[in-house]
C-alpha cells in the first residue's frame, strides 16, 4: 500500500507540475487604433501617408465626402493610412476597429497643390509686414490658375500652421531675362482688407526657375527654365527689394 501511495503521489506531483508549465494568459490584449493627430491637411495630386500605431488589424471605414477624399484605405503591415484625394475641400473620415471596439473620427482639409519656400535671412530693411525670417511663402497652383499665394507662419507649442497674408504673385521677364516677382498681399481677416503691393528681382539658384514654369504655365523658353540640377540639393530662392536692395533668401521646402 505504501508504495502504491507513493505511485499516486508522484503521478499528482508531475500532473500539478505539467499543469502549472502551461501559459494561459487569458484573451489577447488588443489597443485600440490611435493617430497622432486628428486634423489633417493635405494636397492635391500628392497624397498623404500617415501613421498610426495599435490597432485590431480588421478597420471600417467611412467618409462624410468621399467625393474629396478619393481613394483611401489602410495597410495593415505597415500601419499607414493611404489618401489619394480627387478634389479639395473638406471631410471627416471615420475610422471603425472592429477588434479593439473603438472608433476614430479625423478631419482632412484637401489643399491645392503648392510650392512652399521658406524664409531663411533677411539682409537690410525690410519693408514687407508679412515676411519673417521662419515664415512660409506659399504658391498655390488652383484649376483657374490664377496664382494665389499665402504666407504662413507655424506656432511653437501647437505647431498649428497659422495664415499672415494671402493674395496673389506674379513673374515677367524682361528682353535682358530679369525676372521680376510681384506681390498683391492682404491680412488674413478678410478679401475686403487693403492690398499692399511688392516688387522683387528673382535671382539665387537657376533650378526654381523650371518648377515656377511647370507648374504655372509661364511658357518661358528652356534655355530659362533649366532643369533641376544632380545631385539634389537645398534650392535657393533670392528675392530683392527693387526699391532699397533688402535681400529675402528662401530655401524650397520638400
Amino acid at each position: 500500500m505504501t508504495k502504491i501511495f507513493h505511485m499516486i503521489a508522484l503521478l499528482t506531483g508531475l500532473l500539478l507540475a505539467a499543469c502549472s508549465d502551461g501559459h494561459d494568459d487569458g484573451p489577447e490584449t488588443i489597443t485600440p487604433i490611435h493617430f497622432g493627430e486628428t486634423d489633417y491637411s493635405i494636397m492635391f495630386g500628392k497624397g498623404a501617408s500617415i501613421p498610426f500605431t495599435g490597432g485590431g488589424g480588421v478597420y471600417e471605414l467611412t467618409a462624410s465626402n468621399p467625393d474629396v477624399l478619393g481613394k483611401f484605405g489602410i495597410e495593415t503591415p505597415d500601419h499607414y493610412l493611404y489618401i489619394q484625394p480627387a478634389k479639395t475641400g473638406e471631410s471627416y473620415l471615420t475610422i471603425k476597429d472592429v477588434k479593439a471596439e473603438s472608433i476614430v473620427t479625423l478631419h482632412f482639409t484637401v489643399e491645392d497643390f503648392y510650392m512652399s519656400f521658406r524664409i531663411t535671412e533677411i539682409e537690410g530693411r525690410n519693408t514687407n509686414e508679412f515676411f519673417e525670417v521662419g515664415r512660409w511663402i506659399r504658391f498655390i497652383r488652383n484649376d483657374d490658375n490664377t496664382m494665389p499665394v499665402k504666407v504662413v507662419w507655424q506656432q511653437n507649442m501647437t505647431f498649428q500652421l497659422m495664415t499672415v497674408g494671402e493674395g496673389n504673385f506674379d513673374i515677367t521677364r524682361s528682353g535682358t531675362n530679369i525676372f521680376t516677382m510681384r506681390f498683391s498681399l492682404h491680412h488674413n481677416n478678410g478679401a475686403d482688407s487693403p492690398l499692399y503691393d511688392y516688387e522683387y528681382t528673382m535671382g539665387g539658384d537657376v533650378e526654381y526657375m523650371s518648377l515656377f514654369d511647370s507648374i504655372f504655365d509661364f511658357g518661358w523658353e528652356k534655355s530659362v527654365a533649366s532643369s533641376r540640377s544632380q545631385p539634389v540639393k537645398t534650392i535657393k530662392m533670392l528675392l530683392t527689394d527693387k526699391n532699397n536692395g533688402c535681400k529675402i533668401t528662401c530655401s524650397l521646402e520638400p
